[in-house]
């Protein structure tokens, strides 16, 4: 069971959750903590993982059981959660603090049964199966309200915080939403032209300039981000950003797949298989009318260091028009 404190120095959220404590890699060196382990979310391992709460086959249709032959994507309940459904929402004040404990849920979506390392390495089928499991899971929460955001995201590698080497994606519904997801949204509603959203007038300028922009698909372009946080950071940004992510179309979920394994694959090449996270960002579910989101893909060549986090301005070795140079080669 998660308990929520709220910092009101600083304005934001800590989830302690000592469960995880109990993961095996916890405070293990995850190179000693890959080779102990059976992967738990091959084929054949099903039995070592929490009951499926879905299954896809490889035309991305819902079968039921864990059968090693059919399955191409699993959404099974994470065994170490940072929020669990289903506790009694309780909060009280200590002193000049707040704590609180709420429902909340966290899932594992797995979009292969092979023992693969990175997204580069699934097949376009493999990847589009996993983000259409995803979306129907998002779906669900959005639909029952169950939680205030969902974040849907990899880790991929340890320096990313992974914690099994299989790649998957984590979905972790919170049951608070935070200044930064409040702000974002009253960005996205409040600046722009009057004409346009933030984001299209963003992506408007980024194809007039083009010197940021890796690549584009019918309904998605590809570009380095004007004030790029991190080395070769992208975002991947739909051209019509009404469409909430768990009601993108089988095209769409192919090309968000074509865009990241191309980005995944030329990182990796350019940099020696970096850690990278793979994230969603989409607004708190309150803000359902507004369904701006796009996708972000970071690799982890940089550490955090002192000034960024004691004033969270960040510093960045590589210019995004730079970044983008290489990453269209």
């Amino acid at each position: 069971m998660s308990d929520l404190r709220y910092d009101p120095v600083f304005d934001v959220w800590t989830a302690i959750s000592e469960i995880r404590r109990e993961r095996p890699i916890e405070f293990v060196p995850i190179e000693q903590s890959f080779k102990q382990l059976i992967c738990p979310f091959c084929s054949g391992n099903e039995q070592e993982t929490p009951p499926t709460i879905l299954a896809l086959d490889q035309a991305a249709q819902m079968i039921s059981g864990d059968s090693e032959k059919s399955w191409l994507a699993r959404v099974i309940p994470n065994k170490y959660p940072t929020y669990v459904a289903g506790v009694e929402a309780i909060s009280e004040q200590i002193g000049p603090f707040r704590r609180s404990t709420q429902p909340g849920d966290q899932e594992l979506v797995i979009p292969t049964p092979r023992h693969l390392y990175s997204l580069s390495e699934l097949t376009p089928c493999e990847f589009a199966t996993g983000l259409r499991a995803a979306q129907l899971r998002l779906a669900e929460k959005e639909a029952q309200r169950e939680v205030a955001h969902a974040m849907l995201f990899v880790n991929c590698r340890y320096d990313a915080g992974a914690s099994i080497a299989h790649i998957h994606f984590q979905m972790i519904g919170s049951p608070v939403t935070t200044s930064a997801l409040e702000g974002r949204a009253k960005r996205f509603l409040t600046t722009g032209s009057p004409s346009n959203s933030l984001m299209a007038e963003i992506l408007e300028f980024e194809q007039e300039r083009r010197v940021r922009l890796v690549r584009e698909t019918e309904d998605f372009v590809m570009v380095c981000p004007f004030a790029s946080r991190m080395a070769f950071q992208v975002w991947i940004v739909p051209r019509d950003s009404a469409i909430p992510f768990w009601e993108i179309s089988e095209e769409q979920r192919g090309q968000v797949a074509e865009l990241s394994q191309y980005y995944v694959e030329r990182i990796e090449r350019l940099l020696g298989k970096p850690a990278y996270n793979w994230m969603l960002h989409q607004l708190p579910f309150a803000h359902r009318a507004t369904d701006h989101w796009l996708i972000e893909i970071v690799p982890r060549v940089s550490k955090t260091a002192g000034y960024e986090m004691g004033t969270d301005i960040w510093v960045n070795p590589v210019a995004p028009e730079t970044a983008a140079r290489q990453l269209r080669v």
